[in-house]
């Protein structure tokens, strides 16, 4: 797990974390971090690498608190599939701030969750996500480019 040494790009450690990228964080992205990231970008950057993916939201919403029921249960279907790269916004504090946190969840619903500014890896579920930050205001996966399936690694 990469974490972070300074108090922003978060985003660009969630998607490095939830994808095994390691090179997705340059010093140039960090420094362009400094005000905050959306997804748009990190989805832009992703592009900027030639990855054949962007990031979509399964569920948002700035004004909830909390992941609803109906992706609660979310897990990754089909031959051959391990995990689903997953991002979480969450809110990380009681001054309201926002923090995006990457993850995998497994076949058998185990979420793998990479909080950048956590010590270590903590093995999860989204149900359980809900109760360990203050609000989780969206749920985001990888796309494919070519026919808008998941991706999974």
């Amino acid at each position: 797990m990469l974490k972070q040494k300074q108090p922003y790009g978060c985003g660009l450690y969630a998607v490095s974390n939830a994808c095994n990228l390691k090179n997705f964080i340059t010093e140039e992205r960090l420094e362009k971090s400094k005000t905050g990231n959306v997804v748009g970008q990190l989805s832009k950057w992703l592009q900027d690498d030639g990855l054949p993916y962007y990031i979509d939201s399964l569920y948002y919403n700035h004004l909830g608190k909390k992941l609803p029921n109906s992706v609660l249960s979310y897990v990754p279907m089909g031959e051959g599939v391990e995990y689903l790269p997953v991002l979480l916004n969450v809110r990380f504090s009681d001054e309201g701030k926002n923090h995006l946190v990457g993850g995998k969840i497994g076949k058998n619903g185990t979420l793998y969750l990479y909080d950048s500014l956590g010590e270590a890896m903590v093995e999860t579920t989204l149900k359980k996500v809900n109760k360990m930050y203050h609000h989780v205001y969206g749920l985001f996966l990888f796309m494919s480019d070519e026919d808008g399936s998941y991706v999974f690694i």
